[in-house]
């Protein structure tokens, strides 16, 4: 045995070395690995368990809220981009005062009629005064005055379009579907309208359907005809409905 020990001696002690180091491998480090992936499992286990319950209760999950916050933003930024394209900035004269807004709407009408007039006759059209019903309530105010804004910008394009006679200019278009009590009202968007029947050249009439479209001060068109009555004429008789849109933003987005 003394003789085994003497001659192995080196080859006994690396083996027991090698023997120890790997109880304590066994021991220590993965009996640590095997209680911490036995914890991990449990607590996805148990995670597993209250997603369920909370699905079958009708939570949503973290990703299903986190997936509707960003499509929620997203819808947000395409709101806003689309919400400025077809702003429509009138001027300020239309603005519903603080006080006294039914005799400022009633002044600025007589104004407008009368501006278009002029300026019609200086550009050598025909002009027809506009129409507009406005016995309405005084919460309608407002509204009125931003059908003054829509006519003002149509009309004097089809002006500054040298279109040769404005027949007919109605803006109260639409109204008396919004008036019905059983009409259901948009939340989010509203549409004032305005229609003129007017007669001008191909190129005039056309002005006014493109010119209306623009950003800023931009009318949503509607409806649209033109006929040319005598084919040897470059006359066309024209009639186009457009839409002053107001958008609330935060309706829209509490609506989704």
């Amino acid at each position: 045995m003394d003789y085994f020990w003497k001659e192995n001696k080196k080859f006994v002690v690396a083996v027991g070395g090698a023997l120890l180091a790997a109880l304590l491998y066994n021991s220590f480090f993965l009996s640590g690995l095997r209680e911490a992936a036995k914890s991990a499992a449990e607590k996805r286990k148990k995670e597993r368990l209250d997603l369920e319950a909370r699905a079958s209760q009708g939570v949503p999950s973290e990703d299903s809220l986190r997936a509707a916050r960003s499509e929620r933003e997203q819808s947000r930024k395409l709101l806003s981009t689309l919400a400025a394209d077809v702003t429509f900035k009138g001027s300020d004269r239309f603005r519903k005062p603080s006080d006294a807004a039914r005799a400022h709407y009633d002044d600025q009408k007589i104004k407008l009629n009368e501006e278009l007039r002029k300026k019609a006759v200086d550009n050598r059209t025909v002009y027809t005064p506009f129409v507009l019903a406005d016995d309405g309530p005084e919460e309608d105010v407002g509204e009125y005055l931003q059908r003054l804004s829509a006519v003002e910008r149509l009309a004097l394009l089809a002006i500054e379009s040298d279109v040769e006679k404005i027949e007919a200019i109605d803006a109260s278009a639409g109204r008396k579907d919004s008036d019905d009590p059983g009409a259901k009202k948009p939340a989010f968007l509203r549409k004032y309208a305005v229609f003129m029947k007017f007669q001008g050249k191909g190129e005039s009439v056309f002005k006014v359907l493109h010119g209306v479209q623009k950003k800023g001060s931009f009318l949503a068109v509607t409806q649209f005809e033109a006929r040319r009555p005598d084919p040897s004429k470059d006359l066309l008789e024209a009639s186009i409905t457009v839409g002053l849109l107001k958008v609330d933003e935060k309706a829209a987005l509490e609506a989704r």
